[in-house]
């Protein structure tokens, strides 16, 4: 077992619920680094709303397991709290298992998660409006760096005790082509930014495929055709003889 699948599996984060069957007492079923999405996530085409930072360093987030101790760039948000991201899969089907997050420890940090499967159409106007699948209350935990113009955040943070893996319920969370999160608030309420560092997600997948369903039919019937079926029902022999 590897120093991170300890980790997880030791510290589970199950202060979840469902947005329809309210708390889950279920024990979660423990994930390992084998189980990571990253391939499957369509990163070039995940998008965000209210991201502070140039749309080319939100790909960046989803990182690699092997290169998940990195802190830079920080996911910062624009104007307030509340961010939407909207993940793509490539040509997948997906069986979501859980979602790790390593966000900022103190003041920005996010509480209130929320997710919805297959519904890239979310936005800031109807959000308030649509039932969450599934919300997340995020813990007091994180990175203790606030800035990252500050010269005192390294590029790097080899440390696990800021990662936090949220299960999910595996039978919500199937067939899912789309993913959108939404970071509704933050710890600190006299705040008005959240900071992102890692978003990891582990789950299966299974292809989608696209071969033709090929149906064949009779566009003229054969009466002789009909004939010899009804003898060989028959026992072989001929209505007509």
């Amino acid at each position: 077992m590897s120093c991170e699948d300890e980790h997880f599996q030791s510290h589970p984060h199950s202060h979840s619920h469902d947005g329809e069957e309210g708390h889950s007492h279920i024990a979660p079923t423990p994930t390992s680094e084998s189980l990571s999405l990253h391939s499957k996530i369509d990163t070039d085409h995940v998008t965000a709303l209210n991201l502070q930072n140039p749309p080319s360093e939100l790909s960046k987030v989803f990182r690699i397991p092997s290169e998940k101790y990195r802190l830079k760039p920080v996911i910062k948000l624009d104007c307030d709290a509340q961010l939407i991201i909207n993940i793509p899969f490539i040509n997948s089907h997906v069986k979501l298992y859980s979602i790790i997050l390593r966000t900022n420890g103190t003041k920005y940090c996010p509480k209130t998660i929320k997710l919805w499967k297959n519904d890239p159409s979310i936005d800031f106007d109807n959000v308030e409006l649509k039932k969450p699948l599934f919300i997340i209350s995020h813990p007091l935990v994180g990175v203790n760096y606030d800035d990252d113009d500050d010269d005192e955040m390294p590029d790097s943070l080899e440390s696990d005790s800021e990662f936090v893996e949220h299960y999910l319920p595996r039978h919500v969370f199937t067939g899912v082509q789309h993913l959108t999160v939404f970071l509704e608030n933050i710890h600190d309420d006299e705040e008005d930014e959240c900071h992102l560092h890692y978003i990891e997600l582990r789950g299966e997948s299974t292809e989608l495929t696209k071969d033709p369903v090929i149906s064949i039919y009779e566009l003229a019937p054969n009466p002789a055709d009909h004939k010899n079926i009804m003898a060989q029902e028959s026992g072989g022999f001929s209505l007509g003889n």
